[in-house]
């Protein structure tokens, strides 16, 4: 590992510093207005969606299953090692970055349910009919590879709480996504998380079994997914 990945890690892993500040009053008991304050002006780093629960387990053994399927996603070119990914919707199975690293315009290209849908039945199934996201652009399985590691970067200019979901199939004790405020307290049988991929941040799986997560970018249901990130937000203040 590049020392520069080693010196971001001892810097900031389980620093957490950040301390959610409270709903405004002003914005009284209007949904709207609050969870568009938590999504874009709290800068909360990270917020653990309570009451979507996917099926974990079963995601997590259809992913493993497709291993052999996962390509490198940015490559050692860009620091990273053992970062592979699978699009289960997007352009391709195997095209998983964003459109304009194929030559195609993100607006005017087509995402669809990829070759891979049918055999990951479960996860399919779950983000077709349950999950409270009306339409998808990219769906991905992402895999860090035992000792591989993603090194530290931003992928979004402004701080927004809705850029990104990131779901935990397996997340093994001392694998760690290390912002520079703190490191994400994801779980290893599971857990979904809104992640606010402007805060610089790295990835560093130190043991000896591979993770794997999805990530969601789409377009949420409202205001089933609204209500969602308020409770979330409430109950992640009540401690």
């Amino acid at each position: 590992m590049q020392e520069w990945v080693k010196d971001f890690l001892n810097e900031h892993n389980d620093k957490n510093i950040f301390k959610l500040p409270p709903i405004p009053e002003s914005l009284g008991n209007d949904l709207i207005k609050q969870f568009e304050w938590i999504a874009n002006q709290s800068n909360t780093p990270w917020l653990e969606i309570i009451g979507v629960n996917p099926p974990y387990k079963e995601m997590l053994a259809e992913a493993q299953g497709l291993k052999d399927m996962f390509v490198y996603h940015r490559g050692l070119e860009n620091g990273h090692n053992g970062w592979r990914s699978l699009a289960i919707h997007g352009i391709e199975a195997t095209k998983t970055n964003v459109a304009e690293e194929y030559g195609l315009n993100s607006r005017e290209v087509e995402y669809h349910w990829t070759e891979i849908q049918d055999r990951c039945p479960v996860t399919t199934e779950y983000f077709k009919n349950q999950f409270p996201y009306r339409r998808y652009q990219r769906l991905r399985f992402m895999l860090l590879e035992a000792g591989g590691f993603i090194a530290p970067h931003t992928d979004n200019a402004v701080s927004s709480l809705t850029s990104a979901i990131n779901i935990s199939l397996n997340n093994p004790t001392d694998c760690r996504l290390t912002t520079t405020v703190g490191t994400i307290p994801f779980k290893d049988q599971g857990s979904t998380f809104l992640f606010n991929n402007h805060y610089q941040h790295t990835v560093h799986n130190n043991s000896d079994t591979d993770r794997y997560h999805i990530i969601v970018h789409g377009e949420w249901k409202s205001p089933e997914w609204q209500q969602l990130v308020v409770n979330s937000y409430k109950r992640a203040l009540n401690g």
